[in-house]
C-alpha cells in the first residue's frame, strides 16, 4: 500500500502560487535577454582580438547560426533561474523539502557549469586558435561539430525539467513549455543580434588599399583574358592564413625552373609583393641562409623571365611592374613616429617592412640593384625604363647587407 504523501502533486500555477509563477517567468525572460546580449557581444568583443592577424569573418549565414545557438542557450539557462525562483522559500504544496533543496542545488550547478564551459570554449577559440597566425578555418564547428550546438541547449533545458519531475508530475506542461521556449528563443534570435559590420568595416578600412589593389589587378587580368576564382581573391585578402602563405611560396618556387612563367602567375606575384604577403612564419637567421627569408622571386629570376618573353608582350610589362614593386619595398619612405598619423596603414606597414628587410635578408638588395641597372642600360627595354627609374643606391647602413656579384647575360643567368 502506498504511504500518504508518496504520490507527487501535479504541477500547476496554483501549486506554485500565481504570484511566484509569474514573477519567475518574468525573471526568466529578463535573464534570457541579458544572457543572449552577453553571448553575442562577448563573441564580437573576442573577435576584435583577431584583428592582430586576419579578422575572423564567416559568411553571414554562419554568424546567424551562432546567434541562434546563443538565443537557445540563453533561454535554457534562464529557465534554470526560473526554476530556482519557483522552488525557493516555503511552499506547503511541496512535502519533501530535501528534494526542493536538491533541485535548487542542481539548477545552480547546471547553470554555472554550462556558463563556465561556454565562456572557456569561446575565449580559448578566439584568444588562441582564431588569432593564431596560419589559422585558416581548420576547425569548422558548424560543419564538424554542429550536433553540439543542438545538444547543449537541449541538454540544459530538459535537465531542468528532469529536476522538476523529482517534485511534481508534469503531464502536458513539458509540451506547453517547449512551445514558449521556441517562441522566446526565436524572439531573442531576431531581437538581440549584433551589428558585425562595425568591426568588418574597421578591418576593411585598415586594408582598403590592399583590397582595392587586388580588385584593380583582377580587372586588368580579365582585360587580358585571365580569370581568377573568387576563392583566389579571398586567399589574397588574407595575410597569415595557411593557404595564403602556401600560395606565396608556390609563386616563388614557380620562378626556380627554366620554364616560362604564365601571365596569371606573374599577376599574382605582383599582387603579393605589393601587399607584402609572406611565405611563412619563421625566419632563417643563419648568415648563409638569410636570403631564404625573401618571400618572392629573385631579381635575377625575373631578369631571366624578361629575356624569355617578347619585348612587347603583356608578360614583359608585368615583369617590369614586379621589379618596380620589389624596388618599392627597399626604397619605401622611413616614417618617424611623430609623423605616423599622417600616413595610411599601407604606407606605415611598408616602412616597417623595409626596415625588417635589411635585417632578414642579406644580398637581395644588391641583386635587385644590378638587375635594374642592367635593364636601364639596355635600350631594347627603353619603353619600360620609367617603371624602374631612377637606379637604386645600395644602402648598407642597416642590417647585414652585403654585395653579391651577378653575371647577367642576354642568354642566361649565371651566378658567382
Amino acid at each position: 500500500m502506498l504511504r500518504k504523501g508518496f504520490l507527487k502533486p501535479e504541477i500547476s500555477i496554483y501549486k506554485l502560487t500565481p504570484k511566484r509563477f509569474w514573477k519567475g517567468a518574468i525573471i526568466g525572460v529578463g535573464i534570457s535577454i541579458i544572457l543572449s546580449y552577453f553571448f553575442n557581444y562577448s563573441r564580437e568583443s573576442l573577435r576584435v582580438i583577431t584583428l592582430m592577424a586576419d579578422l575572423y569573418i564567416l559568411p553571414e549565414k554562419d554568424f546567424r547560426l551562432y546567434d541562434l545557438f546563443s538565443a537557445t542557450l540563453a533561454t535554457s539557462i534562464a529557465f534554470g533561474f526560473t526554476i530556482i525562483f519557483w522552488l525557493r522559500g516555503r511552499n506547503p504544496n511541496i512535502k519533501k523539502r530535501y528534494l526542493k533543496k536538491f533541485a535548487i542545488s542542481n539548477s545552480w550547478l547546471l547553470t554555472f557549469v554550462i556558463l563556465m564551459v561556454v565562456a572557456r570554449f569561446e575565449s580559448v577559440l578566439h584568444l588562441i586558435l582564431f588569432d593564431l597566425q596560419g589559422y585558416d578555418n581548420h576547425l569548422n564547428i558548424l560543419k564538424d561539430f554542429w550536433i553540439l550546438l543542438l545538444l547543449i541547449p537541449g541538454f540544459v533545458y530538459f535537465s531542468n525539467w528532469n529536476i522538476i519531475r523529482l517534485i511534481f508530475r508534469t503531464r502536458n506542461w513539458i509540451f506547453i513549455s517547449v512551445f514558449f521556449y521556441c517562441l522566446t528563443a526565436f524572439i531573442l534570435f531576431i531581437a538581440t543580434s549584433v551589428d558585425r559590420e562595425v568591426l568588418n568595416q574597421t578591418y576593411y578600412f585598415r586594408n582598403q588599399e590592399r583590397f582595392d589593389y587586388i580588385d584593380l589587378e583582377f580587372q586588368y587580368a580579365r582585360q587580358k583574358g585571365v580569370f581568377f576564382a573568387d576563392s583566389t581573391k579571398q586567399i589574397l585578402r588574407k595575410k597569415y592564413a595557411e593557404r595564403t602563405t602556401n600560395l606565396v611560396l608556390d609563386l616563388k618556387n614557380s620562378f626556380n625552373s627554366d620554364r616560362t612563367v604564365s601571365l596569371d602567375t606573374l599577376i599574382l606575384e605582383k599582387i603579393v609583393i605589393h601587399n607584402m604577403n609572406l611565405h611563412g612564419l619563421y625566419f632563417n637567421n643563419r648568415d648563409d641562409c638569410k636570403d631564404e627569408n625573401w618571400s618572392y622571386a629573385l631579381p635575377e629570376e625575373l631578369y631571366s623571365q624578361i629575356l624569355k618573353h617578347n619585348i612587347n608582350s603583356v608578360e614583359t610589362k608585368v615583369l617590369f611592374d614586379i621589379l618596380s614593386e620589389q624596388k618599392t619595398l627597399f626604397t619605401a619612405k622611413e616614417i618617424n613616429w611623430d609623423e605616423w598619423d599622417n600616413y595610411s596603414y599601407l604606407e606605415r606597414e611598408r616602412s616597417l617592412f623595409r626596415n625588417n628587410l635589411f635585417y632578414t635578408t642579406e644580398t637581395i638588395q644588391s641583386r635587385l640593384i644590378q638587375v635594374i641597372e642592367k635593364l636601364n642600360s639596355d635600350k631594347r627595354f627603353e619603353k619600360y625604363h620609367h617603371l624602374i627609374l631612377p637606379d637604386m643606391e645600395f644602402n648598407s647602413d642597416r642590417g647585414d647587407q652585403t654585395h653579391y656579384e651577378l653575371i647577367l647575360t642576354d642568354a642566361n643567368n649565371t651566378y658567382e
